[in-house]
């Protein structure tokens, strides 16, 4: 539910020791810490006790959770989570403190015998605001502590808050987890779903105009729509014949398109037919009785 960064200089350490009874013109312990939580804007309060059962230090952890949504953390000793319950109990604790409110157990390290193990117990009692401060001290969250007993409590900020946080750390990694909506027979809300990702905009590809695929199929062609702005020619190399040539007036064997033996202004092919601007004159075209008489004196000169 939320932690505070790590590897971020702190700045120097400062020290205040405030003590019970208090001294001079110092505040009451209890007021010291009631301070620090309510101060608690940022990220979380992390809570090391063997026993918390001050009625107003826990209101105060249950409103920073559920007000200001700062993540509260406790481990307790083993022996003191039923006191702590009940005093949760007495403040009618909802669905909205627990939130935000984690609660753990652990107990001592123990020592291990022939005959069995020996408990041990959690004596350590400090407290995280934010990652900036840290109260420890032996004064312990109950009422007795606050109005019968001798205590001290050391407010400490600057780089030496990374030992503790640190340390809170392990303590939380060994420690068990208490289920604190089936103590209190507490429905557990539904976790909110996660939001979907926003949809991507549809990629849109342009369309790329169809091109029509050329009529030609062979390197000796062209396309229907090519052939109108260009002057076609017939592969020499496909069509040349030697008959053609002699007809065409190709002599002298070049090579190249018929199209051009036929266009040379030489081929007299050409001249065998007149254009059509050319006047043909009535005399020099033959009479049918001139042509008569020459038939009949090449029929004479036969016999």
């Amino acid at each position: 539910i939320g932690w505070t960064g790590r590897g971020v200089y702190r700045g120097v350490t400062r020290v205040a020791v405030y003590t019970h009874p208090p001294k001079e013109s110092s505040p009451h312990i209890r007021q010291v810490v009631r301070r620090l939580i309510q101060e608690a804007q940022k990220v979380v309060v992390a809570i090391v006790m063997d026993l918390m059962t001050d009625l107003q230090i826990i209101q105060d952890l249950l409103d920073a959770s559920s007000r200001r949504r700062v993540a509260v953390y406790a481990v307790l000793e083993a022996s003191g989570v039923p006191h702590f319950l009940d005093m949760c109990c007495r403040l009618q604790v909802n669905a909205t403190h627990l939130r935000n409110l984690r609660v753990r157990t652990v107990g001592g390290t123990g020592l291990a015998l022939s005959f069995g193990k020996l408990p041990g117990s959690l004596c350590s009692k400090y407290m995280l605001v934010d990652g900036e401060k840290v109260a420890f001290g032996s004064y312990s969250f109950t009422w007795s502590s606050t109005r019968l007993d001798r205590n001290t409590v050391t407010v400490m900020s600057g780089q030496t808050v990374d030992f503790f946080d640190t340390d809170f750390r392990e303590l939380y990694a060994v420690s068990e987890h208490v289920d604190l909506y089936r103590e209190f027979n507490i429905t557990k809300p539904p976790e909110p779903a996660p939001e979907p990702a926003p949809a991507a905009a549809p990629i849109v590809k342009p369309v790329e105009p169809i091109r029509p695929l050329p009529v030609s199929t062979s390197r000796f062609q062209v396309s229907v729509n090519d052939s109108r702005q260009v002057d076609l020619k017939v592969p020499a190399h496909k069509y040349h014949n030697p008959k053609y040539s002699l007809v065409f007036g190709n002599s002298r064997g070049l090579t190249g398109s018929l199209q051009d033996l036929s266009t040379t202004k030489d081929s007299p092919v050409q001249n065998l037919h007149p254009s059509k601007d050319e006047d043909v004159s009535p005399e020099s075209l033959g009479s049918p009785a001139e042509e008569e008489d020459e038939e009949e004196g090449k029929g004479g000169l036969k016999k």
